[in-house]
């Protein structure tokens, strides 16, 4: 009797910091690549994770997306040896000793694969994903058994009976996909880190900030300047990213000069973020602009980025 090839599904490495938590933003880049991932846009993903690793070289959340993108263009034994770095460097992350086992289980080692799933339920005990690929291994495990036993005596109905169990059992798929980290222990750190943080303290890094952000402008620097941005920031007028930030480019490095004068700063703290309001004096040649500008600000990946900018 021939057993039904079991399907184990590929997590595609979910999204790390957070939520890998979704909480914890690790630079412009993150929400692009999800978006690529989703859509199966390995080839510009890769690229766009490489440039964040170079800048971020330590940031799990990326090394686990170029973990999923090797798992999706064939190259499993590179993805094998990310995964296993992450586990490494990051025991405390159960998403990635999952990808590891499932990679070991499509190679047949489903007892590697075991081991490595019961560590990564040591880290989490309530990391479900992990729990139904244990279970789907305990039972490819059995099936393997079985179909020994019937090498053995091919009209034993109980093997036979088993086996046809767990064939039904296995075209029931669940969608147990893990393509972002979701570890509640790195939010907690983080939001641990942040709490510790006095109001003087955050004044001084909002202040900071502000005064990167404007120096960038005032340079001419797209890089500095659009890297002030959150990767979920608000763009005017329904605009894309790319549109919006093409739009900003022309705008700014087709002015002569630049330069910003910012006074009155005032602060208000909210529980995910800080409000910033402040009057800004414009002026770029004979054109001169004084408006009241408002920029709301969030922490990502330890760094307070603008979610929100709008001026009168």
């Amino acid at each position: 009797m021939k057993i039904k090839k079991f399907y184990f599904p590929l997590f595609l490495i979910a999204t790390l910091f957070i939520n890998l938590s979704s909480n914890l933003y690790a630079g412009n880049n993150r929400e692009e690549i999800k978006i690529l991932l989703k859509n199966g846009k390995y080839s510009r993903a890769e690229k766009l994770v490489n440039e964040s690793i170079k800048e971020t070289p330590n940031n799990p959340e990326f090394l686990f997306y170029r973990g999923i993108i090797e798992t999706n263009i064939g190259k499993n034994n590179e993805a094998i040896e990310t995964f296993r770095n992450l586990t490494e460097n990051f025991p405390e992350l159960p998403e990635p000793f999952n990808n590891l086992a499932v990679l070991y289980a499509e190679k047949g080692q489903f007892k590697l694969a075991k081991e490595i799933l019961e560590r990564a339920i040591k880290t989490n005990p309530s990391y479900l994903t992990a729990h139904i690929n244990l279970g789907d291994i305990y039972t490819k495990m059995a099936s393997e058994a079985y179909n020994k036993a019937l090498e053995i005596d091919k009209a034993n109905n109980i093997a036979i009976t088993k086996l046809s169990m767990i064939t039904q059992l296995f075209n029931y798929q669940p969608n147990t996909k893990n393509t972002e980290i979701k570890s509640a222990k790195i939010k907690e750190a983080k939001e641990a880190k942040e709490a510790k943080q006095t109001k003087k303290e955050l004044t001084n890094d909002i202040s900071n900030a502000i005064i990167i952000w404007k120096t960038a402008w005032e340079n001419k620097n797209m890089e500095g300047y659009l890297d002030a941005y959150a990767a979920n920031f608000q763009y005017p007028n329904n605009m894309s990213r790319s549109d919006w930030e093409a739009y900003r480019e022309v705008r700014i490095t087709s002015k002569k000069t630049i330069n910003i004068l910012i006074s009155n700063i005032e602060l208000k703290f909210e529980k995910d973020k800080i409000i910033a309001t402040f009057n800004q004096d414009y002026k770029s040649g004979k054109l001169e602009q004084i408006s009241k500008k408002t920029l709301v600000f969030i922490n990502e990946d330890s760094k307070w980025v603008i979610f929100e900018e709008t001026s009168g």
